[in-house]
């Protein structure tokens, strides 16, 4: 009896395997990290699967969808922005380490996904649950180097930006506020597409959890001058 119950476990656990056709993933499986019954975790070197769209969507779509002037008046005009950061890029979004590489993230649940949009006078999250943080002050330190002083929850913090050589298009993110200090990894909204895509798919449906990446070696990274 228990050697059935086994044998009928592993037949459906087969099948549930087998449900999906390549062609029911949102991009070109060049590699598949982990297959589960929901859908699977891959990298796709598709640059022009649809799903890179929405790591950087349209920043005016999504005021539009979301009535951002009319619910969020204070940064109805935050794609206007009138001070000059130079050639500073003001659209990001995350980059990953994996196994020694460099990926942009297309996660299970969307909502997870929050590029960054910098403006005059907001640090704007584009995402369906908005949060964006005040600009106390921006200042260019350089081309590849720009602070900006925030209200972050309550708290002043400091925010700087630099520019990377390598990866080619990303940025380093160094925050710190009190006696608290963090990095995270950033990518222009005009170079998410020079990155190949993990992407977490559960086909039509989200995943139970999201994919968990490798720790950033920062030594690695190559700054401009």
């Amino acid at each position: 009896m228990r050697l059935l119950l086994l044998l009928a476990l592993f037949t459906f656990q087969f099948e549930s395997f087998g449900q999906f056709k390549e062609s029911d993933y949102h991009c070109h499986r060049d590699s598949v990290i982990l297959q589960t019954t929901y859908g699977s975790v891959y990298i796709t070197q598709d640059h022009s699967c649809n799903l890179y769209q929405w790591l950087c969507p349209d920043p005016k779509g999504w005021m539009k969808k979301n009535n951002i002037e009319e619910n969020f008046p204070e940064i109805a005009h935050f794609l206007n922005p009138q001070q000059s950061i130079g050639n500073f890029p003001r659209y990001w979004n995350n980059l990953y380490a994996y196994h020694g590489k460099y990926y942009v993230y297309g996660p299970s649940d969307w909502m997870a996904n929050r590029p960054d949009y910098i403006s005059d006078s907001f640090l704007v999250e584009i995402a369906s649950d908005i949060t964006y943080f005040r600009i106390k002050k921006t200042e260019l330190i350089r081309a590849s180097e720009c602070l900006l002083t925030l209200d972050l929850y309550g708290e002043e913090a400091t925010l700087r930006i630099r520019l990377l050589a390598f990866p080619e298009g990303a940025s380093l993110w160094e925050y710190a506020i009190k006696n608290e200090s963090w990095s995270e990894l950033k990518v222009s909204s005009d170079s998410v597409r020079n990155f190949d895509m993990i992407n977490n798919d559960c086909v039509n449906q989200k995943c139970f959890q999201e994919f968990t990446f490798d720790s950033i070696d920062f030594s690695h990274l190559k700054f401009k001058d």
